[in-house]
């Protein structure tokens, strides 16, 4: 029997619109890259690390339900305080909250490959001044799982993931660096060479002359900066520096220093500069006034973290980013932050 040409063909335009149907409702999920999410951890003693993991709103609620505890050895986690199980729970119900726990194991990336398990032992929170527009935030102290492995805490600043059971791409679970451990992100401590410290103080001063106001460049005159220099690893192993400029001419009657200036820069094939930074902080010096750099880590699918403290003239942030060659700290990519303005 032969179908009629307009019935034909309104069945082979249904078959392929089924055909596509199933092309997109079908296809299997498990080949799909799983959400993967990362948290700041800071020093809280010798053992243990605190940890934020979601910002909330407290509203005046904290108090009657917290108890003090000491304050963190590192700087700008705040002084979190014990808080019950049961009032954490009123913040954990929406769907992006994360469900942490008291005995919940995650991992620890401290650098150079390094991966270590901790347990969180006691759930925490830090009231800040939520009326101007602060966040508040929940989390958990944890305790390193190997004894072996608390001098690893030197640091201060490090990011947190999920738990893995097995060994994934971007650590070991060893508490030993990897054997390639030259293939891994690092913040390195070695000094820079002092031929390539002065070629970086060239390439300040150049770029000094483009950034700086004309009042700026006549109060600086001709003062040599102060540098800082901190050369760290990205995952692939190549190195890039993160270079601190500081100019005081003595004029200031504040005693401020004149001008501050830091740079992204590629060692190779010619040492070259990527970003910049401004200054932050009208009060800050070399090390406060511009991002300050903490730690590097590695994070999924060969991308670098890097933590910075960032002052303003009346705020305080901490913050982990997706590290890029080419970008200055407002345009990477926020992982997570925590901070807190007057």
């Amino acid at each position: 029997m032969l179908v009629p040409l307009n019935r034909r063909f309104i069945l082979l335009r249904l078959a392929t619109l089924l055909l596509g149907l199933c092309a997109v409702h079908c296809t299997p999920t498990f080949g799909q890259e799983k959400f993967e999410r990362f948290w700041l951890a800071g020093r809280y003693d010798g053992n243990r690390v605190v940890v934020y993991f979601d910002a909330v709103k407290f509203e005046g609620t904290m108090s009657s339900n917290a108890r003090k505890i000491a304050p963190p050895a590192a700087d700008a986690f705040f002084e979190p305080e014990e808080l019950p199980a049961s009032y954490i729970a009123r913040f954990q119900k929406t769907a992006n909250a994360e469900h942490f726990a008291i005995g919940d194991r995650y991992d620890l990336l401290v650098g150079n490959g390094i991966t270590l398990t901790i347990k969180l032992t006691t759930l925490v929170g830090c009231e800040t001044d939520e009326p101007v527009g602060n966040d508040s935030f929940i989390g958990a102290l944890g305790t390193i799982e190997d004894r072996d492995s608390y001098g690893m805490l030197t640091k201060g600043y490090f990011a947190v993931r999920r738990h893995r059971a097995a060994q994934g791409d971007i650590a070991t679970l060893s508490p030993k660096p990897p054997p390639d451990s030259a293939k891994y992100a690092v913040l390195l401590d070695q000094p820079v060479r002092f031929d390539v410290e002065a070629r970086l103080a060239e390439l300040l001063i150049s770029r000094m002359k483009t950034e700086a106001t004309e009042a700026e460049q006549k109060t600086i005159g001709n003062v040599s900066p102060r540098l800082k220099v901190q050369s760290f690893q990205v995952t692939d192993g190549s190195v890039r520096y993160y270079v601190r400029a500081q100019w005081d001419s003595g004029k200031d009657p504040t005693g401020l220093s004149n001008y501050l200036l830091a740079a992204w820069v590629m060692p190779l094939p010619t040492l070259r500069i990527l970003a910049v930074e401004k200054r932050t902080s009208p009060y800050g010096d070399i090390n406060d006034g511009v991002p300050d750099l903490l730690n590097v880590v590695g994070l999924k699918n060969g991308k670098t973290g890097i933590i910075l403290h960032i002052r303003g003239e009346d705020n305080s942030e901490l913050k982990l980013v997706d590290y890029q060659d080419g970008t200055n700290v407002q345009k990477m990519r926020v992982i997570q932050s925590i901070g807190a303005g007057e």
